[in-house]
């Protein structure tokens, strides 16, 4: 994928971004990658259809987003990195290795007689993420493949390229790197190769390996509604008279846009083979990954400005495993642009039970405004870090599992406030203090409970403040509070 435009980021407080990178790279294992990396997440200010945030009638920036489905982006630079697959790797990446990572480490290296102390990553860690079609964790470098060779190009900002035979070197022994002598710099390649190879503001390293042919795997697309099962491959779903190619257009949260000419089926025919797609109407995407979005019949039956799509082919290409194989976009004649929240992506099952979408709204007060999180903003930070307590309910006098996000870690950004206040619809609180959640794994806001993670029951929904019995720290004063819609932060 390219950029087809970057503007600036958004001044609005992004409280997931941290949470999704952290939760996805301390936990990821890695073979010869490093560990800490994994794909990007970041759940943040949206911009509006003008590229502005969302201003309520009070005046106060209102944001509401979440992740870019599956796998979201990070932040800072970005490098494309093209092979059998295609993957990006983002400052912030390098920034959590330096924390969680020994693959991150300073060298000393020679250029032109002046030897310098240089911070960077293997190239073998990051060619790892693109020389087989696996798109998740753990990476594995194919040593064999880079011994029996193939081209590696690497191309700056400016257009220059430099281009070597992997035959020729170590790579363990050329470096991603980002320091030089202390000092930040963008990336560049620095190592064993010859100085027209030490590659300056870094944008794109590409692999001659041929990419993984969609229409040759076993793929399949599961769709589970109304107690119907089916399935298809791509060859199946692109031999439907509901195939159709046209452009169209995601944003992500960084005012970063791609688009393509997506070819794929109409969703609002395919589901409605198996149902009577209206408004309220819950649709439940889930990836390959597992990770899971859930969507309302209204926003697939909005097709003013074109079609609601799962694409598998971007510019005549059909996707790898990553983004692919097949990606949620919308498009028509005149190229609608999506939100890439929405853009839900590695789709694997696409699932219907007979209830009502429901969505509902976490509000977070800040000393100068507000942050509003939908349902899929808090189910995509939820589904990410998957914080689990086992709560003694009193009233039942029974042990209750439940699963949600940890409270420090949904306000990890902000910085400054001394208490935590947690209110319910009907106005009851808790006000808890900061020191006593810092870091504190067992207190939750759970949307999820029991083994099999279901959602709340309604005297809950939709979120319950919740700690684990045996928690090392339980903050003074913490009552369970259920129906949660408002966090509270006390300077």
């Amino acid at each position: 994928m390219r950029h087809t435009t970057h503007g600036p980021l958004h001044t609005a407080a992004s409280l997931l971004t941290a949470v999704l990178l952290t939760a996805m790279l301390l936990f990821a294992g890695c073979a010869t990658a490093p560990q800490g990396h994994a794909d990007r997440g970041a759940a943040t200010a949206e911009p509006s259809a003008a590229g502005q945030p969302a201003v309520d009638e009070t005046g106060v920036e209102e944001t509401v987003d979440a992740v870019t489905a599956a796998t979201p982006e990070g932040e800072g630079w970005m490098v494309s990195l093209m092979g059998v697959r295609n993957d990006e790797l983002w400052q912030s990446d390098l920034d959590l290795w330096k924390e969680s990572s020994d693959a991150y480490r300073e060298v000393e290296l020679e250029k032109r007689g002046e030897t310098g102390l240089y911070g960077g990553i293997p190239l073998s860690a990051v060619v790892a993420m693109v020389d087989d079609p696996d798109g998740g964790m753990p990476y594995a470098f194919q040593e064999g493949l880079w011994n029996e060779g193939y081209e590696v190009t690497l191309t700056a900002s400016d257009g220059y390229s430099y281009t070597f035979s992997t035959t020729e070197v170590d790579a363990d022994a050329v470096y991603l790197v980002d320091s030089i002598n202390g000092e930040a710099v963008s990336p560049q390649i620095a190592g064993a190769l010859s100085t027209a190879g030490w590659v300056r503001d870094l944008m794109e390293i590409e692999l001659s390996l041929a990419p993984v042919s969609l229409a040759q795997n076993s793929f399949e697309l599961e769709i589970e509604i109304g107690g119907a099962m089916d399935s298809f491959t791509i060859a199946e779903l692109e031999a439907m008279p509901i195939y159709v190619e046209d452009g169209g257009s995601y944003t992500n949260s960084y005012g970063n846009t791609f688009e393509a000419v997506w070819g794929g089926v109409k969703l609002v025919p395919l589901l409605e083979q198996y149902m009577n797609l209206t408004a309220d109407s819950a649709i439940r995407i889930v990836a390959m990954d597992g990770y899971e979005m859930n969507y309302s019949g209204e926003m697939f039956l909005d097709q003013a400005d074109g079609d609601w799509i799962l694409a598998f082919k971007e510019n005549g290409e059909y996707m790898p495993e990553d983004p692919g194989y097949i990606r949620l976009v919308k498009v028509g004649p005149e190229t609608p642009n999506i939100t890439g929240h929405v853009s839900a992506r590695m789709i694997k099952r696409i699932v219907s039970e007979d209830v009502p979408f429901e969505d509902f709204a976490l509000t977070i007060v800040e000393r100068d405004g507000q942050e509003v999180f939908d349902r899929q903003t808090m189910q995509s930070g939820i589904v990410t870090n998957r914080d689990r307590v086992t709560y003694y309910d009193r009233r039942a006098d029974e042990d209750v599992e439940y699963m949600g996000i940890a409270v420090w870690r949904l306000l990890e950004r902000l910085q400054g406030y001394r208490a935590v206040t947690i209110e319910a619809t009907d106005g009851f609180s808790v006000t808890l203090d900061n020191d006593e959640l810092e870091g504190n794994d067992d207190v939750i806001l759970a949307m999820y409970t029991g083994e099999d993670d279901q959602l709340l029951s309604s005297d809950e929904w939709p979120l319950r403040l919740v700690w684990d019995k045996d928690a090392a720290v339980v903050p003074e004063g913490i009552r369970s509070v259920r129906n949660v819609v408002k966090v509270i932060l006390v300077y």
